[in-house]
């Protein structure tokens, strides 16, 4: 079995956004340049404990590099 499979992936955080108003589904600010790597899978994560008392994103947006691509 070769190393690779041992390995655990790493996401890297991109940005986190809340919900958008009337078409828009969900909606951010970039707060810094963002640099995603050519090939790289992004991931969405639904954060259901974000209400909007609390005021926490709806959704995470990671990226991640797979060893198949």
């Amino acid at each position: 079995m070769s190393n690779k499979n041992n390995q655990k992936t790493a996401f890297n955080d991109a940005f986190s956004m809340w919900d958008g108003r009337g078409k828009v589904a969900y909606s951010t600010y970039a707060k810094e340049e963002i640099v995603i790597p050519k090939g790289a899978k992004i991931l969405g994560f639904r954060q259901n404990e974000a209400t909007p008392e609390n005021r926490r994103p709806s959704l995470k947006l990671v990226w991640v590099i797979e060893e198949d691509n």
